[in-house]
């Protein structure tokens, strides 16, 4: 009698990739809304690339401002830049249309507000090559202002890289500093898998995060060192906004139980037992936290108990950094309680530049 293994029914497992050619095709997918003021430098970006085999695949979500003008200005220039119109629908939306059109064996996302460094497609065509079994590329951005003056780096910290699937189903699914749409990279075979990315709000104003959540269930993420783009920050963009608020934690608590929902969908459809094996989202140290500030910014007198939960949380996935500060955050009023957040989780000046101290020391 031959005995099966039951491995690759419960166990999650990342899939295997095709071999690249020498030279493989990138497809970059670049989803515009009324950024006719920015689109024309993001698309110049591309045709500085020092990689020369890609095709740039726009997709304009509807615009009415001057966004189309600006594009086709640049479908003379250069034949492997293509066009597509459809009516408004979101962003994601505009990335879905954009993948079915897309022919390259890596797919690259670039936002129409920000821009990629030269050597950008370069790095993640060597790190395809160099790391084979990789479907999921990911590097920092620098944040620039609406002049691009360099406000810093992100993420500040970085994450781990290799066959993260397994620990991400203890973590409630949440990879930790995970750069946006522009720092990211997938090969074909894990976007085929991705694509098209739900549609069911609030994912489909956040492609990236979804990108973020699902790749890594299915692939080994390639972390690159270096930051490879531009991550333009400007009053008409969702991520303009400096410090902690309540409003942006209900934000993020809203789009983290609705990237957990659709991992969860989407491990189901691999295999309902491994989908059981995703830890709750209230898991993760990062949902735990976000609970945590909701109650203290509020006054609540459940306070105290999200705080021993996070603490918990924290001491569960050996977390030890500031331990002190958040055993007694309880004690501070909100008036000091919301800067010393806004120092420890934002994205200021006084953080970035703390992080160039720790690097230099």
């Amino acid at each position: 009698m031959t005995i099966t293994s039951t491995r690759a029914v419960t166990d999650l497992l990342p899939r295997p990739l095709r071999a690249l050619t020498a030279e493989p095709l990138v497809s970059i997918l670049l989803a515009n809304y009324n950024y006719a003021a920015y689109i024309g430098t993001s698309i110049e970006s591309v045709l500085d690339q020092t990689y020369r085999n890609w095709e740039l695949i726009v997709c304009d979500d509807g615009s009415t401002d001057e966004s189309v003008h600006v594009i086709e200005r640049y479908l003379a220039v250069d034949s492997r830049i293509r066009l597509l119109r459809k009516p408004n629908g979101g962003h994601t939306s505009a990335l879905n249309a954009a993948f079915t059109s897309a022919r390259g064996d890596i797919i690259c996302f670039l936002d129409s507000d920000d821009l990629f460094l030269p050597g950008k497609l370069e790095a993640v065509v060597n790190a395809c090559g160099s790391s084979p079994e990789a479907g999921f590329i990911a590097h920092a951005v620098i944040r620039v202002d609406a002049q691009r003056q360099r406000q810093g780096v992100w993420p500040l910290s970085v994450h781990a890289d290799g066959w993260l699937g397994t620990d991400l189903l203890k973590a409630g699914g949440i990879l930790p500093f995970a750069p946006p749409t522009s720092g990211i990279a997938l090969r074909r075979e894990i976007a085929e898998s991705v694509f098209p990315i739900s549609m069911v709000p609030p994912l489909h104003m956040c492609p990236d995060q979804v990108i973020v959540r699902l790749a890594p269930l299915i692939t080994l993420v390639r972390r690159l060192p270096e930051a490879l783009s531009e991550y333009r920050l400007h009053n008409a963009n969702s991520y303009a906004a400096q410090g902690v608020t309540i409003d942006s934690i209900a934000k993020q608590l809203n789009v983290s139980r609705a990237l957990w929902g659709d991992q969860h969908r989407f491990l189901s459809g691999m295999n309902p037992e491994i989908a059981r094996q995703l830890s709750v989202p209230e898991n993760s140290p990062y949902i735990a936290l976000l609970q945590y500030l909701e109650a203290k910014l509020h006054n609540l007198p459940e306070a105290r108990k999200y705080q021993q939960k996070y603490l918990a949380v924290r001491e569960r996935n050996g977390e030890t950094k500031l331990s002190l500060f958040w055993r007694l955050s309880i004690y501070l009023p909100n008036i000091l309680f919301r800067p010393a957040i806004d120092l420890l989780l934002g994205h200021g000046a006084v953080k970035q530049f703390i992080a160039r101290l720790r690097k230099l020391a």
